[in-house]
């Protein structure tokens, strides 16, 4: 559990400070290390936003968030376009990938904003697939998720000039939740899972998703549990956020919950 702070807006989280003068070279070192964000889980990190439901700058190509292109040989880095390359290979939704986005488009609106200071872009990859429960994301599922989502962060890896600085956004529980998998279970297996994601990406902070939105108080319990009682690992609740269904955000809730995830992600030093 990261050491909680008095929210002070979103504002005064992410405005410019001069550094200490002891810290000002590991401050200059630490900010031009790249900034990765993984998004992972079920369907809702895949996303069924409608593209059209989007502003036509939103459907542009946008250097702001480079994405990992799971479709071209080698898994290049490449400028985010919804439609395009946002959503491929997510099980359940690869055959509507120029119909649907996620939290990306969020991500990226934040970027452009100035949200993130002075970084103008930042890196993407999507490890997410429909429908998955926790079993499936063990290391020897037949599914092969976990393997994708090694093979994914270790091509991002491959194409950057120095370590990356890792935030993972991840939603998963719903699917668990409707199987009627055991609470304890499944707390127990997503820790597990937790550690797995951090010991892949040194030093990355992760922020899970609530689900107060849809229900499953369960599930929101376990989650919140699991944020207060492991390191780097964030929650956020989804009280009112817009729904597209029962069990998905649409896009302006994929917006809303993007921007109180980015919060969650820099709670602390931004």
């Amino acid at each position: 559990m990261w050491q909680r702070s008095v929210w002070l807006g979103w504002a005064l989280l992410f405005a410019t400070g001069s550094p200490s003068p002891g810290s000002a070279q590991t401050a200059v070192a630490e900010e031009k290390r790249p900034l990765v964000f993984v998004i992972t889980g079920e369907s809702n990190s895949g996303g069924v936003g409608l593209n059209s439901d989007a502003t036509p700058a939103e459907r542009q190509p946008r250097s702001s968030v480079v994405i990992l292109d799971l479709e071209a040989e080698g898994m290049p880095l490449v400028p985010m376009q919804l439609g395009k390359n946002n959503l491929r290979k997510h099980v359940g939704l690869e055959n509507y990938y120029d119909k649907y986005h996620g939290l990306e488009n969020g991500l990226a609106n934040a970027v452009e904003g100035g949200v993130l200071r002075d970084r103008s872009s930042v890196y993407l990859v999507k490890t997410g697939h429909g429908g998955s429960t926790i079993a499936q994301w063990q290391p020897d599922a037949p599914t092969g998720y976990w393997r994708q989502f090694v093979e994914r962060t270790e091509a991002v890896k491959r194409q950057l000039d120095r370590d990356a600085e890792w935030v993972v956004w991840m939603s998963l529980g719903i699917n668990d939740a409707i199987a009627g998998t055991d609470p304890d279970l499944w707390q127990r297996h997503v820790g597990e899972h937790l550690a797995r994601i951090q010991n892949q990406l040194p030093g990355a902070r992760v922020v899970m998703t609530e689900f107060q939105s849809m229900g499953y108080p369960e599930t929101n319990l376990r989650i919140r549990r699991l944020a207060d009682e492991l390191q780097g690992v964030e929650s956020v609740e989804t009280t009112g956020v817009p729904l597209s269904d029962a069990n998905h955000w649409g896009y302006e809730g994929l917006k809303q919950v993007a921007d109180r995830m980015l919060k969650k992600s820099f709670l602390n030093d931004r």
